[in-house]
């Protein structure tokens, strides 16, 4: 067993506080010092004298050698910066996506100053510091990568044709690297979710931070084309998410929402793609 961030922190602060000789400890700490320590623990902690306290300190500093365990882990490390201190290196605060995101577009993309024109199906995984972030006019978030991959196949807009294209991520939440890229975007950036067209998506452009618009298909096309490739029992299994969108307030995309709802409509992007259907932005 090996010591976790947060019991590294607890034994820091134990030891930087020289008047301290009680050490509270529970689960995989006070699992971890029976394990490797002859000590005394009278109930509440495992009590020390300052002897005791520094031979245990000294002992403590045999099993990370490189490590000063009175300042502990240093903060916002990466994964190779922190098997400096520690051999796990799944101890650092920055994982490999926190600051790379996977990106395409239908035209030149900047990277670190130059243009690169990426061949149909290509991304790029791109470390946030290698992108023009203050010049970019419109990042668009991609909700499945199989859409993503196929991106010059999407009819957007000639003023989206240059947007950065981003990769949402594939967990159930928004992955570190966009959401850090949005934090960083200027004001006046557009920042577009092309979800699909579903209950489930829609409450992505709500709770996806920084969202200004949905790209979706006109009203028309949604009703007249895409209706057929609908799944109900998909939207059945979405009911929550129908529950949040009727208690939000109206955005830009409302009738688009309304229609899902009423129509009970789930419309993977697929579809949208498959058919050639343009993409049109409704604006927060």
């Amino acid at each position: 067993m090996e010591l976790g961030k947060s019991e590294i922190a607890m034994l820091s602060r134990f030891f930087r506080d020289e008047n301290k000789l009680l050490l509270s400890s529970q689960g995989k700490l006070k699992q971890w010092l029976e394990q490797h320590f002859d000590l005394y623990h009278n109930g509440k902690g495992f009590v020390f004298t300052e002897q005791s306290k520094t031979r245990f300190r000294q002992e403590v500093e045999l099993l990370y050698p490189r490590m000063n365990i009175r300042q502990g882990l240093p903060s916002q490390q990466n994964r190779l910066e922190v098997v400096e201190y520690v051999n796990n290196d799944k101890l650092a605060d920055i994982k490999p996506n926190d600051q790379y995101v996977l990106v395409t577009s239908q035209s030149a993309i900047n990277v670190f100053a130059r243009d690169v024109l990426l061949a149909p199906t290509v991304s790029l995984r791109m470390p946030l510091d290698a992108i023009d972030i203050a010049n970019l006019k419109s990042v668009i978030i991609v909700e499945n990568q199989d859409v993503f991959d196929v991106w010059h196949q999407v009819k957007l807009d000639a003023k989206y044709q240059h947007s950065l294209v981003v990769y949402r991520g594939n967990d159930k939440s928004l992955a570190n690297g966009v959401k850090t890229l949005v934090n960083q975007l200027v004001q006046g950036t557009e920042v577009l979710l092309f979800p699909d067209l579903d209950p489930k998506g829609l409450e992505m452009a709500y709770t996806t931070q920084g969202v200004t618009g949905l790209l979706a298909p006109s009203l028309d096309d949604i009703q007249t084309k895409l209706s057929v490739y609908s799944q109900g029992s998909l939207f059945l299994r979405q009911l929550d998410s129908v529950t949040f969108l009727q208690k939000q307030q109206p955005q830009g995309w409302h009738d688009v929402q309304q229609l899902i709802l009423n129509q009970h409509l789930a419309i993977m992007q697929q579809a949208v793609v498959l058919l050639g259907l343009r993409l049109r932005s409704f604006v927060r």
